[in-house]
């Protein structure tokens, strides 16, 4: 066991401090990994270490970025400094298949992973060929994410730089960004994944703020016959698409304007249907409705047991069992569809 306390003058020549023990002691100041020595690796936010492609050449900009150590649980967080534009050379497409090459830092320490080098260097990992790619896994011990190549096959298009696999570090205590969560999160962390705050509960990340999603109806149906829900067209009343959230769990409401007084007996009809990461019809049970007169309302509902961070999309539908003279007998309009994910 060693306790350093860092930093004290010396004297005498004690004490003196490894650099191990320097990392150890710039761990207090990185968000926190998954164990008391280990912090939360990644790019600083905001510009650097950029990776773009051009034709077979791929650069990566100046940056800077945290590196866990990964050869023991004592060997604490490098910082990888790079100050000019790192170039490499994209391998040949595969005649038949794409594939997906990694880009990522790499730090090299010979007293923790025997390797025999001292440096760090931005490493382009040429994926395997496949039907159904995936990246790469390096070998190297000490290594961060900067982002993911997807190459097509000879002939398909041009490559493509994805950093949605590319973690970002915070300070102790400070908000995450980027795609990727913090990997060992603690009670009360925050994270902006880019759809929104996150706070963790110690179970789950719930959103701080969720803000509601609304289509607005832009024109009425067109009344040509009488018509057992029917989806609007996207010129008409455009859809809505959501992220489920956490929970999840979102309300449904559809409010509007309906007459249809065609007869004492005739309905008319405002609804709308899922697809996607969760389907409904349109139908009786998320509907707004009247029968033989006009009415201004709002039908909200609830839906539970989503799958959290799938992408839904609501339709507007309408219907009506008679049409009368439109605009004077039968209308629908005035529609509004919002999603309010809960928390």
């Amino acid at each position: 066991m060693t306790i350093t306390a860092f930093p004290i003058n010396a004297d005498s020549g004690a004490p003196s401090y490894s650099s191990q023990a320097f990392r150890q002691a710039l761990a207090a100041l990185i968000s926190p990994g998954a164990t008391g020595l280990a912090v939360q690796p990644g790019s600083r936010p905001g510009a650097g270490l950029d990776t773009s492609v051009s034709g077979t050449t791929v650069s990566v900009s100046p940056g800077v970025a945290v590196v866990q150590g990964g050869s023991s649980n004592t060997q604490g967080p490098y910082v990888l400094s790079c100050d000019a534009v790192v170039t490499k050379t994209l391998a040949a497409a595969n005649a038949t298949n794409a594939r997906v090459d990694l880009v990522y830092a790499r730090i090299r320490d010979t007293d923790a992973d025997a390797t025999g080098a001292r440096d760090g260097d931005v490493i382009l990992l040429t994926g395997t060929p496949a039907a159904s790619p995936i990246a790469p896994t390096p070998t190297d011990a000490t290594f961060v994410i900067l982002a993911t190549i997807s190459v097509p096959k000879s002939g398909g298009g041009n490559p493509v730089v994805s950093t949605a696999t590319r973690p970002y570090t915070a300070a102790a205590g400070g908000l995450t960004v980027g795609q990727v969560a913090p990997p060992a999160p603690y009670l009360g962390q925050l994270w902006d994944s880019g759809d929104g705050t996150r706070r963790w509960d110690g179970t789950r990340w719930r959103y701080l703020v969720l803000e509601p999603k609304v289509t607005q109806q832009i024109s009425e149906p067109p009344y040509a016959a009488a018509a057992d829900f029917v989806l609007f067209t996207s010129a008409a009343w455009p859809p809505l698409t959501f992220t489920v959230p956490p929970s999840g769990s979102v309300w449904v409401s559809v409010s509007g304007s309906l007459q249809n007084t065609a007869s004492l007996t005739s309905t008319a009809w405002m609804s709308w249907a899922a697809t996607g990461g969760y389907t409904e019809a349109a139908g009786n049970q998320n509907a707004l409705a009247c029968a033989g007169s006009r009415v201004y309302a709002t039908r909200r509902v609830l839906r539970t047991g989503l799958t959290p961070g799938v992408r839904v999309t609501l339709t507007p539908a309408w219907a009506a069992s008679a049409i009368g003279t439109p605009l004077t007998d039968t209308r629908i309009d005035s529609g509004q569809l919002m999603v309010e994910p809960i928390a």
